[in-house]
């Protein structure tokens, strides 16, 4: 009776261990997918996302909210060494602009923090970029920023004046590539 129960007992611990493996398997391929770039259209319906948490916004295709006359808007601040020196403190100072952070010191974008960031920064650096633009819309752009990509500036720097000078400061760092 021994050796007729032996086959059957084989092959039920050959039949779990198969079981076993194949789950191995899946939750090991899961995990790796889950920390991949792409996704298999097995896994696309999935969340990833723990349970409880909030699913991260994709802000990547976020852009600026302007007035339409943004364009139209006047530098009340002249463009005087003092200003551009105000401007350029503003810039780097981490509890006001902080701008440093991501558009780097010279404005071409801080490498060191582009993988913290959402997307690359524009490169306020480039005279042709910056030359396209009027002194209100940087105003604005500072003013509002971008929901999720960069901060607005009003929040720190509430007053106007400020936030005027940063621009002094920053048409200061556009030059010709």
């Amino acid at each position: 009776m021994r050796k007729s129960l032996l086959a059957p007992a084989i092959l039920l611990l050959a039949g779990v261990g198969v079981v076993v493996f194949v789950l191995f398997a899946r939750s090991t391929n899961a995990a790796q997918n889950a920390n991949s770039s792409t996704t298999t259209e097995r896994n696309s319906n999935r969340s990833i996302t723990p349970p409880g948490a909030r699913p991260q916004e994709d802000f990547s295709k976020n852009t600026w909210e302007l007035p339409e006359d943004a364009d139209k808007t006047k530098n009340p601040v002249q463009a005087t060494d003092e200003s551009i020196a105000k401007g350029k403190q503003l810039y780097l100072d981490p509890a006001k602009g902080n701008c440093i952070f991501c558009h780097g010191e010279n404005g071409a974008g801080n490498e060191a923090n582009f993988p913290r960031l959402r997307r690359k920064p524009a490169d306020i650096s480039n005279k042709e970029r910056m030359s396209s633009m009027t002194d209100g819309e940087v105003f604005w752009k500072i003013t509002k920023g971008i929901n999720g990509i960069m901060p607005a500036g009003e929040k720190k720097m509430p007053n106007d004046e400020e936030r005027w000078h940063v621009v002094n400061y920053i048409r200061t760092l556009a030059k010709a590539k």
